[in-house]
């Protein structure tokens, strides 16, 4: 069963990681686009700028969810790295928990934004709203899901089955 998540969750992690890329080759030739027709063909691309910032947001979220299972965001670990190795457990089964709580009211917060905004169009791509804001519950429960997944190897002193991620 526990390879068969991590599986899965490694699956899942590849996906995203090719969203992000798609998406940054996306904003790149957007924007290229855009500049090249507003400077030289004289017109401008009305929902570039629109959309490059909607896919921005994307691009961040997704960012972070890939951030957060490589422990890249900025954490301050020094002290909890010399206490015992019980002691250390706990703290970070408590730190987790805070991280959970804030994440969840991230979360709903971003499901509310999204509920709220999705018959609102944008004014130049006519996109609804609500589609842009879905990625922050998304995110959120990927990230909720992986603290989850640290915790358990955390308390277990197991480590996921094929190394790396998602811990």
């Amino acid at each position: 069963m526990k390879s068969l998540i991590d599986n899965i969750y490694k699956a899942l992690e590849t996906v995203i990681r090719y969203m992000v890329l798609v998406l940054l080759g996306l904003m790149v030739v957007i924007v290229f686009a855009n500049v090249v027709t507003r400077y030289y063909l004289h017109f401008s691309l009305a929902w570039s700028e629109e959309v490059t910032r909607f896919m921005l947001v994307w691009l961040v979220f997704l960012g972070s969810f890939l951030a957060y299972i490589n422990d890249e965001h900025l954490g301050l670990d020094i002290l909890v790295k010399k206490l015992p190795p019980l002691v250390r457990k706990i703290v970070l089964v408590f730190t987790n928990a805070l991280v959970i709580f804030a994440l969840y009211a991230v979360l709903e917060g971003g499901y509310l934004m999204m509920i709220a905004n999705f018959d609102w169009l944008s004014p130049a791509a006519e996109i609804p709203q609500g589609y842009v804001y879905i990625v922050i519950p998304i995110s959120c429960a990927l990230m909720i899901f992986q603290t989850l997944l640290k915790t358990y190897y955390a308390i277990t002193g197991s480590s996921p089955s094929q190394g790396g991620t998602p811990c």
